[in-house]
């Protein structure tokens, strides 16, 4: 039997795939990543993809929920370039609702020592987590499309010492 699987209520429940199986038991905890342009989202963010994973099916209709979020690499990669300074912060937040790991990229437009580096790691590190822990999971992952939380990360590093470009790369909700 056909299943249509559909995107969270978020994304506007609408459908963005079919699987096949035998009994609906089967497809619970399926996960995909699906595009956010597939979802009815902004097509300009063609470069998120988003983690679901099926935890409800009603009849022949298949309810997914957000597991996370991943730029693909090509555009990490189109933001690191020569003669710039690429900072990754990977931390554990814990959300209203949920443990996020967060996987932030945040670029320096020019060279610097180590301890500018170390700078705006941790401030990095201590904005995220007090604006992450204010959130919901649905909260968090808006901000991140709408690159909300991107900005205000850019403008407290931005105080330690000139930053370019801020990525949220990825995140991982558990439950």
């Amino acid at each position: 039997m056909w299943y249509d699987i559909t995107a969270p209520a978020m994304f506007g429940s609408v459908v963005i795939g079919q699987t096949l199986a035998a009994e609906p038991k089967q497809i619970i905890g399926r996960r995909m990543w699906t595009a956010l342009p597939d979802m009815g989202v902004d097509s300009k963010k063609f470069y998120i993809k988003i983690g679901l994973t099926v935890d409800n099916v009603d009849g022949t209709k298949a309810t997914t929920k957000a597991i996370g979020h991943e730029c693909v690499a090509e555009r990490i990669c189109r933001m690191v370039q020569r003669y710039t300074r690429r900072v990754d912060c990977i931390q554990d937040v814990k959300a209203q609702d949920a443990t996020i790991r967060v996987k932030t990229v945040l670029i320096i437009p020019r060279r610097v020592g180590t301890a500018v580096k170390d700078a705006v790691r941790a401030k990095l590190r201590e904005t995220v987590e007090e604006l992450v822990s204010k959130m919901t999971t649905e909260e968090f992952l808006k901000s991140v499309i709408d690159d909300k939380l991107q900005l205000s990360i850019r403008n407290a590093c931005k105080k330690i010492y000139p930053v370019g470009m801020v990525e949220i790369r990825k995140s991982e909700i558990a439950a």
